[in-house]
């Protein structure tokens, strides 16, 4: 009797088939990635467009001249109006639900390709490309953005360049000349939505 055992054919198609396991593994990985830049765009565009849309209704943005955090309809937004959401808590909750009310968004539609709802906030920090008396779609929390993601999106919507334009990031910077899938780690992204 024949001692039982692999032959070098049947290891090499063991090896050969776990590749490919390997391989599709890590397609499917860029796949989903790269649908989440996409995603990500397309809902950036989505609540830009529903903010424009807003305006163009109403004659102010969401939110802006709002004293309580839940109005019933666009009109009691009676308080004098700048042009911006400003960093207070009525104008910033009455932002997202006015948009909610009026039927232009819907509550799925703030939540972010990473689970968490978008904010939003005026910016503070020009030296850091947030300018004030602008508005800016910014993730709770912090540094929550892959950055592979971030600087995909930023190529594809604004510059490419981290710390400017219409997507700015913070934490460990990029430049257009980067290649956005070699990079590794975690950054805060703000998206800039009005004006």
């Amino acid at each position: 009797m024949k001692p039982q055992g692999f032959t070098l054919i049947e290891i090499a198609i063991v090896l050969v088939i776990i590749g490919l396991i390997l391989g599709m593994v890590f397609k499917g990985k860029q796949l989903i990635d790269q649908t989440r830049v996409k995603n990500l765009a397309g809902q950036y565009h989505k609540i830009v467009g529903a903010i424009q849309t807003f305006y163009d209704r109403y004659g102010f943005y969401p939110g802006d001249g709002c004293t309580t955090a839940d109005p019933t309809s666009p009109a009691l937004c009676t308080g004098p109006k700048n042009g911006f959401i400003d960093n207070s808590m009525n104008e910033m909750q009455a932002f997202w639900n006015l948009l909610f009310r009026t039927g232009i968004l819907t509550p799925s539609d703030r939540n972010s390709v990473y689970g968490q709802p978008w904010n939003i906030l005026l910016g503070n920090n020009p030296a850091a490309g947030l300018s004030n008396q602008t508005n800016w779609l910014d993730l709770p929390g912090g540094a929550q953005a892959d950055k592979r993601v971030a600087c995909a999106l930023d190529r594809m919507i604004d510059d490419g360049r981290a710390n400017n334009g219409s997507v700015i990031t913070f934490g460990n910077p990029y430049n257009p000349q980067s290649d956005c899938w070699s990079l590794s780690g975690q950054v805060n992204i703000h998206l800039k939505v009005i004006p």
